[in-house]
């Protein structure tokens, strides 16, 4: 019976993750999809969370999620107004002549309430995850593979068709890439899978049909025609070979194959970037007029979800186009416009927790997979905003929850020793944990 309901929530949650790969491809704001997406994610993890018997969860992963979610509750709080008006710059002042006596920080209550669901949403998926059993996290894998084989399925009919295909009635957004609004996001999903596809290839005995999955992921990269998702598909394939090249003992025919490959992607990376230019100068604009309204609200910050109504403010004359800017495509710039200095350290606290779980990987293989789709992401996300997407940001959850998962957390040094052993008439070394 015991088994019975772990399983279940591993396909609750499995299936949570393919719907939100599917569905939540938009990236615009307040669409029906991603707010279905956010209900069906919190009532499936309430279930999760209620279990007793579940997995600890790390201490410092607790406190750095309850703080984020008081960061973006304090922004809707009531504060006295002359204390949250004083430092603000004037053009964001309220006009508290007219005898307001209380202001909250967020410059857009509307907004901000969006942003508390979608922030609400992904923490409490992240500790469900964090609360099924080690094998069961590791299980989710199939269902994350079934969504990135179901968006390539789409991107290639979309691109091996005369003209590019477009959805425009089936969702609430356009469907432009795979089921996505965004090329760039399409990439994150797809750059997102290579670590996990080469361990499943390497480690696994899963080579020949990885292998081809790569191929389709490489081809459709490129396809797509994201110049960020070409140049972390070469970075990827770069690390990827020398994981491969010094973790596993596969022939040197496979490697050769790999070099192959990487220098044939990374040719026709190239010529994408020739054909569309490397630098993005409206990209550099929009990240030093954000810098500009950072040092106007470097304490409090303008209110989480508002970018879009404080960024015209810091905008000069010959930016003002046709299109108006949505987001700073830097979304670690964009979070510090939003949630000032708190957002600083909140950063800063998880970037911290990455780095110290990253390095006290040792042994488990699949871990390292997983710290490689969260740095591509991360890369990705200086020069984007992938995890404004709830396709890209429930993978991502996912990726964290196997880092700090307690179930799987690589076993201390001291408690793994080396047995020499005899293997196809040679000696090799294997490590064994010593009993605990």
């Amino acid at each position: 019976m015991q088994r019975l309901a772990t399983e279940w929530r591993k396909y609750a949650l499995g299936t949570v993750m393919v719907l939100a790969m599917m569905l939540g491809g938009g990236a615009a704001s307040g669409l029906w999809t991603d707010s279905v997406l956010e209900a069906i994610i919190l009532l499936v993890s309430a279930s999760v969370l209620a279990d007793p018997n579940g997995e600890p969860i790390d201490r410092r992963l607790f406190w750095l999620v309850a703080a984020v979610a008081c960061a973006v509750l304090l922004q809707l709080i009531p504060l006295p107004a002359l204390l949250s008006e004083a430092v603000r710059p004037l053009l964001l002042r309220r006009a508290t002549e007219g005898g307001i006596a209380f202001s909250p920080i967020s410059t857009d209550l509307g907004r901000t309430l969006g942003c508390l669901l979608y922030v609400s949403a992904l923490t409490s998926l992240f500790l469900a995850m964090l609360r099924i059993r080690g094998e069961c996290l590791h299980g989710l894998l199939p269902f994350f593979l079934t969504g990135v084989a179901l968006n390539l399925v789409v991107a290639a009919i979309q691109y091996g068709a005369s003209s590019r295909v477009e959805i425009a009635t089936a969702l609430p957004f356009t469907v432009t890439a795979g089921v996505f609004a965004n090329r760039n996001h399409l990439a994150s999903l797809l750059y997102a899978s290579l670590p996990f596809l080469i361990y499943l290839a390497t480690f696994r005995g899963k080579g020949v049909i990885a292998g081809i999955s790569m191929l389709c992921v490489l081809l459709i990269l490129l396809a797509a025609g994201s110049r960020a998702g070409a140049l972390i598909g070469v970075a990827v394939m770069v690390l990827s070979t020398l994981f491969l090249s010094l973790r596993s003992r596969v022939g040197l025919g496979a490697i050769a194959g790999l070099v192959a490959s990487l220098g044939v992607y990374a040719m026709g990376s190239w010529t994408l970037l020739e054909n569309r230019g490397i630098e993005d100068l409206s990209r550099m604009q929009m990240a030093r007029t954000t810098l500009e309204g950072i040092v106007d609200n470097w304490l409090l910050g303008v209110g989480f979800g508002t970018f879009a109504r404080a960024y015209p403010i810091y905008q000069d004359t010959s930016e003002i186009v046709r299109n108006y800017v949505n987001h700073a495509h830097n979304d670690f710039l964009e979070l510090i416009f939003e949630g000032g200095l708190l957002s600083v350290i909140l950063l800063l606290a998880y970037l911290a927790l990455v780095v110290w779980q990253v390095a006290s990987v040792r042994y488990n293989l699949f871990q390292k997979a997983a710290a490689l789709s969260i740095l591509f992401i991360l890369v990705h996300s200086a020069v984007d905003y992938p995890l404004r997407t709830l396709a890209v940001a429930v993978p991502f959850i996912y990726f964290n929850a196997l880092l700090f998962h307690l179930g799987i957390r690589p076993k201390d040094r001291k408690s793994v020793r080396r047995v020499r052993v005899r293997h196809n008439g040679r000696e090799i070394q294997v490590p064994i944990e010593a009993p605990q």
